[in-house]
């Protein structure tokens, strides 16, 4: 959108790189160190700019029906400017971009794809990483951030109620739930991005082309030579372990077993360990805990839809009383 004069007055020899229009003659405009909210002429007020740096400490949004507001914390003051709430995902995107490219969370010149926010969870796909960040405020120190660079794997796992990303970088995966409302969006973007930053064409391709390489075996290296050190007089080449002229037992809990004519069988029985840990596979028990956690986060996820839907109902009746409907 056109850059109105007072606006063009207040850039101080900043240059606009991005704008988005909020209605009107309305914009928000971010400079590199700085954000430009643009009121035009109106019955109730002035022409006015409002000029908010960048390099925040954190971000709150506090949505309504109507209306958006934007907090910013700083750490000797707050700063806030409102929107309506159709244009409030644009000016999240736009504002969040280039505040953390001034912070150097991404690089100068990455752009950003796509801002996701889910409750407490807000997930940030740029061009060279993606960025996950947890909790009340939109953004803040509070941040795991995972470059494509590094990346060994991407994947998405489909779920009853929610997706989840699953992405790895060198070789540490993270899960990030992401419901299923928005998952198709989600995918896409992070697909795209990943698939661009490593030049593959699909997502099989990529994974294949980030796996880590396996260790090469080393074939015919022979072992140590103990043959002129002494040593090897001290080995025990025999099955047990101990003195070939003596029996030996496997710890306190082997049993030995005598034929009828009283002779010790030379063969031991150690006890197989139980549990999740003997064959690496999980236990029912262990199961059983998974799927009453799966649950749990099932229920959670539905009482917060709950009572997000009741808070709009009782935005609306405010709103409807106040205009005397």
């Amino acid at each position: 959108m056109d850059v109105p004069d007072l606006v063009a007055d207040a850039l101080d020899g900043e240059s606009v790189l991005a704008s988005v229009g909020i209605g009107g003659d309305d914009g928000v405009f971010v400079t590199p160190q700085r954000t430009l909210v643009y009121k035009g002429d109106g019955l109730l007020s002035d022409e006015s700019v409002g000029t908010h740096e960048h390099g925040f400490d954190r971000l709150e949004l506090k949505q309504g029906r109507r209306r958006t507001s934007f907090t910013l914390h700083y750490y000797d003051r707050e700063e806030s400017f409102a929107v309506g709430s159709s244009y409030a995902q644009d000016v999240v995107k736009t504002v969040l971009s280039a505040h953390l490219r001034a912070t150097g969370t991404l690089a100068a010149d990455e752009q950003v794809r796509g801002v996701y926010r889910f409750n407490e969870l807000t997930v940030v796909v740029g061009t060279e990483r993606l960025l996950k960040h947890v909790g009340g405020a939109v953004w803040s120190e509070d941040y795991e951030a995972y470059p494509y660079a590094d990346l060994t794997r991407l994947d998405f796992e489909e779920g009853g109620h929610a997706m989840q990303v699953v992405i790895a970088v060198s070789g540490r995966p993270e899960r990030i739930k992401v419901p299923n409302e928005r998952a198709a969006e989600v995918r896409r973007t992070i697909e795209e991005a990943a698939l661009s930053f490593h030049d593959a064409d699909s997502l099989a391709a990529l994974n294949e082309a980030v796996a880590p390489e396996e260790p090469e075996e080393q074939e015919g290296e022979p072992g140590p030579d103990y043959a002129d050190s002494g040593i090897d007089s001290l080995i025990d080449r025999g099955k047990g372990g101990g003195d070939a002229g003596s029996p030996t037992t496997t710890g306190g809990d082997a049993a030995t077993t005598e034929d009828a004519d009283g002779s010790a069988d030379a063969d031991t029985t150690a006890e197989a360990p139980t549990g999740s840990d003997a064959d690496g596979f999980v236990s029912a028990a262990d199961t059983e805990v998974l799927g009453r956690l799966e649950a749990l986060e099932t229920k959670v996820d539905e009482q917060t839809e709950l009572i997000e839907r009741q808070q709009e109902t009782i935005e609306q009746l405010v709103d409807e009383l106040r205009r005397g409907r």
